[in-house]
């Protein structure tokens, strides 16, 4: 079957399937590239654990490339994907008996706090306190939901699903989808009322603060008392007039900050989608890495002094396949420095083609080629490099002498390991200056 010719990049997601079915794994990558971070959010919010959503996660983008490739596939794409990791994210908490919402950590192991992000030029510190508090309420009110029915409303609200979208996520008729959804939110909304007013209307309302008695909140935020206060909202002014300064926990709840998987957990998810695509063996990484590092050691002085540039297209490439998940532009340019060749052989070579790196960089002129997005940390000493990519080592050893290195303007000689960012859309800047 022919590959249909269109663009991939602004095609449809059925035109991204159709074109995959043809036999084209960039379009499966495109698509990946286009959810991964939406249902990594959605998973992460559900089984309350980054490294397990990171799991789901991947787990979803390969059983989906399995049913593609057996042809198991009807109706909405984005929606089969969100039945895949919810079903798959259930299961897991039905493995570990799980019935309410963990509690999230940070990368750096810290206690994880939903965030409103502003919407304009920096706030003043008490509109920023203002919005960390609702981003706060809002989420302890979800987290009241059981993760099903929390599922339910992420899918609307957060994913912006439609109903009938939703429908098919958890195999249900759109009837019966509607009137779950709104019984739903208006519970989120009595939730969030309860933490709202007991924080904020419980000094000016001694009805509302003999309701809510020692009640210890979230934890007894039960279904009675979310009735019983809204039973009392309806027939007082001042619990009204309070609740009514703040927008709904509907319209919050979408606007939180997205969680987002680490560099490291990316890297993971990224490899294991791209082994199942096929890309690249993921047996071949060490011995290419091994065979990068005996040219580049062994090459000249004008070699050694591109160590930079050369690891991070070799390792990147090597590593696998991620110029599928889309690259930016990168501009090296040397200061000081001779006119350099540079000798691509074995899979070098193929790489350094691949990222469209030439085979002499010219004195003071700009070298453009590109690099496969994401993040990697890097170390670089008058000594030499080191970088770690998808857990991979490598190390890079300086003979001629280094006065500066930076990547888009930051400085990285002597100042310890720093992490690169290759996004998407923007050109970035290697300079590295002799003498």
């Amino acid at each position: 079957m022919a590959v249909p010719k269109f663009d991939l990049r602004t095609a449809t997601d059925d035109q991204l399937v159709e074109a995959y079915l043809a036999g084209s794994s960039e379009a499966f990558a495109i698509l990946y590239e286009r959810y991964v971070n939406r249902v990594y959010d959605f998973v992460a919010r559900l089984v309350g654990d980054r490294e397990v959503a990171a799991d789901v996660t991947q787990e979803t983008f390969v059983k989906a490339l399995t049913s593609l490739r057996a042809r198991r596939f009807h109706g909405s794409l984005r929606a089969w994907l969100f039945t895949i990791a919810r079903n798959t994210a259930v299961d897991h908490l039905r493995r570990q008996r799980t019935t309410t919402f963990s509690r999230l950590t940070t990368p750096e192991g810290e206690e994880w706090e939903p965030e409103l992000p502003a919407t304009g030029p920096e706030a003043e510190p008490e509109e920023t306190a203002q919005r960390a508090e609702l981003a706060e309420l809002v989420w302890q009110a979800a987290r009241g939901l059981n993760p099903n029915d929390y599922a339910l409303l992420d899918l609307s609200l957060r994913q912006d699903l439609m109903p009938a979208e939703v429908a098919q996520a958890v195999g249900a008729r759109r009837g019966a989808i509607n009137t779950r959804l709104s019984r739903l939110r208006d519970a989120l909304e009595e939730s969030f009322t309860v933490l709202l007013l007991a924080r904020h209307g419980r000094q000016e309302c001694s009805e509302l603060d003999h309701l809510l008695g020692d009640v210890k909140l979230p934890a007894g935020l039960t279904p009675e008392l979310r009735r019983t206060v809204a039973r009392h909202v309806q027939q007082c002014e001042i619990c009204q007039r309070n609740r009514r300064r703040v927008v709904t926990a509907a319209e919050l709840l979408p606007a939180l900050a997205p969680i987002m998987p680490s560099p490291e957990l990316r890297a993971t998810m990224d490899a294991a989608v791209q082994q199942a695509l096929g890309a690249v063996p993921m047996s071949s990484v060490p011995t290419t890495v091994q065979q990068f590092r005996h040219w580049l050691i062994g090459s000249g002085t004008g070699k050694a002094l591109l160590g930079t540039i050369a690891a991070i297209v070799m390792v990147v490439g090597a590593v696998g396949g991620w110029l599928v998940m889309g690259t930016a532009p990168v501009t090296a340019v040397t200061r000081g420095c001779s006119p350099l060749t540079l000798e691509w052989d074995g899979p070098a070579a193929l790489v350094a083609e691949l990222l469209g790196v030439p085979a002499e960089f010219k004195q003071e002129q700009p070298t453009r080629f590109r690099l496969p997005v994401g993040s990697f940390p890097v170390t670089v000493t008058r000594e030499g490099a080191m970088f770690a990519l998808a857990g991979v080592p490598v190390h890079i050893q300086f003979v001629a002498p280094l006065s500066a290195v930076t990547w888009d303007g930051i400085p990285l000689l002597d100042q310890g390991t720093r992490r690169l960012e290759v996004a998407r859309g923007q050109e970035h800047t290697l300079e590295l200056q002799c003498g």
